[in-house]
């Protein structure tokens, strides 16, 4: 069904209640300005970059709301240098007084992004720099974990990707050793970073090569991926395997391409139940997003179903007191070792718990255009806020972390969330007229610098059902995904979908070119 997004350019009444309050910055609020300017930017072919586009300031944050499921974030420690506890809603029991943590109640959809540095210490030299003192031990055991508070059994949809860089393979091989690709699909590039060295460093590829890091192909692949369609005859004589993850505690698994998999789990009242676990590779970074649906005997939403997760780092597989203690919440958390690094602290301000307001962001509005027209929405921001409220887009320079690394940063925005955008484009002339659609990186200032080594903005995204990955190496540029046509005095809908699970940095914004 098409949203029907109001036109109005008034600011939106804050819709995720239950994230942590935006830092207020009066310098950075944008002033809502009219939505029609105009432009004299000549014409661009789709992929086309330009280094001309609207700051902060001409955007207002796009109209729409959360819904479905509460988001669970567990990414902090994001570097783990103790194993233990990565995240969990399991509270310590106290006796006489009710379980603390977060149940949820139905649904719920997990974020995981973990990076396996267990062992790794470090010590400072006699110029008081810090080195190296161990290296990581080795592989890990990454599980997650879920019990049952309902007081009844529950049965459970769980359906997702995980991926790990060098590990997971995009096309998991059958018993026979033949790799799955039923639509003879191309292999996502997990090696192209899009930089190249020069004697000042890495700096962008002049292509704007998309960048392809484990986060990079698991946002790619869950829009792409496939699940084994075989008959189950078929699935049987010939599984899919994949030896970095086990899911034998699962029922009727599927796996398919590009880390996805599905399955269900009865878990009895009050039991605590492994539903995974994967192999986390000496150094290496695990993403993982996972939907949990309970449901009834007719396949429905069990509404009545409660339940608790977590997820841990093991040196091997969790044993049946582990679990009990995870449980009472007395299990020893993971950390990120002691004298850790001011650059790692710093860069990302922490966002752990539940977003209860829902998943996925629904949005969208009415575009009135004219010859000459330009536009924009800012529709991603910041951790707390995606795309909320004014007030949370000017938390984009964290305090240095020290003399030394300045470089301004902004928060991994957005982790988790899918978003489903639907523009309704009205052409107002009586001749037909083009309109160029750029995903941006707007400025905060002219004078703004910004340049992480993975590209300042990269996303996997569907523009009305095509594929484009896309990505933006500098502040103040943007990258057209698309030009739309539209005929005389006549309107067409456009649909923008893209699920965040890290590796870029926002802001994003969307800028709506109509050419003169």
């Amino acid at each position: 069904m098409p949203i029907q997004a109001p036109d109005a350019r008034t600011p939106p009444s804050p819709v995720n209640a239950g994230a942590e309050p935006a830092i207020e910055s009066h310098e950075a609020r944008p002033s809502f300005a009219p939505a029609a300017r105009k432009h004299t930017r000549p014409p661009l072919a789709a992929g086309a970059l330009d280094a001309d586009v609207l700051p902060i300031s001409a955007l207002a944050p796009v109209q729409g709301t959360f819904m479905g499921a509460p988001l669970l974030l567990h990414t902090s420690p994001e570097t783990i240098r103790t194993s233990g506890v990565i995240g969990s809603t399991m509270g310590r029991v106290v006796p006489g007084k009710s379980e603390g943590g977060y149940t949820f109640s139905s649904q719920a959809r997990l974020f995981l992004r973990a990076v396996n540095r267990v062992g790794e210490t470090f010590t400072e030299d006699t110029h008081g720099r810090r080195i190296q003192a161990s290296p990581p031990e080795g592989p890990q055991r990454c599980s997650l974990v879920v019990r049952n508070t309902s007081g009844r059994p529950i049965h459970l949809d769980i359906k997702g990707g995980l991926f790990s860089k060098y590990l997971t393979p995009q096309f998991p091989r059958d018993a026979r050793g033949e790799p799955f690709n039923p639509h003879h699909q191309e292999p996502l590039d997990e090696d192209l970073t899009g930089l190249v060295s020069t004697e000042h460093g890495k700096w962008p590829d002049p292509r704007g090569l998309f960048f392809r890091g484990p986060s990079a192909v698991l946002a790619a692949g869950l829009m792409d991926s496939h699940l084994d369609s075989r008959s189950a005859q078929e699935r049987e004589d010939h599984p899919l395997l994949r030896d970095d993850l086990d899911l034998s505690h699962l029922e009727s698994v599927r796996l398919g391409t590009r880390g996805t998999f599905e399955g269900q789990l009865t878990v009895k009242p009050g039991a605590t139940a492994l539903v995974l676990e994967a192999r986390h590779e000496k150094g290496g970074t695990l993403s993982a997003l996972v939907n949990f649906t309970a449901v009834d005997a007719k396949g429905q939403v069990d509404s009545g179903a409660r339940f608790r997760l977590a997820t841990v780092s093991s040196p091997s597989s969790l044993t049946a007191d582990e679990l009990g203690a995870i449980a009472r919440g007395e299990h020893p958390l993971a950390t990120s070792g002691e004298g850790e690094s001011h650059l790692t602290v710093a860069a990302f301000p922490p966002l752990q718990g539940v977003l209860e307001a829902g998943s996925t962001f629904v949005g969208g509005r009415t575009l009135r255009l004219s010859r000459g027209d330009v536009d924009g929405d800012l529709v991603m921001s910041l951790s707390h806020g995606h795309a909320g409220t004014a007030a949370d887009v000017g938390v984009l320079t964290p305090p240095p972390r020290s003399e030394a690394t300045r470089t301004p940063r902004t928060c991994d925005g957005g982790r988790g969330v899918s978003y489903e955008l639907a523009y309704t484009l009205e052409n107002q002339a009586p001749e037909p007229c083009e309109v160029e659609l750029l995903l941006t990186s707007p400025r905060l200032h002219p004078q703004e610098q910004f340049f992480p080594q993975a590209g300042v903005l990269n996303l996997a995204m569907k523009v009305d059902g095509e594929r484009v990955d896309v990505r933006v190496n500098q502040r103040g540029e943007g990258r057209v995904l698309a030009v739309l046509e539209l005929p005389p005095e006549g309107r067409r809908q456009v649909r923008l979908e893209w699920t965040h699970v890290g590796g870029t940095f926002p802001p994003a914004g969307l800028e709506w070119r109509v050419r003169r």
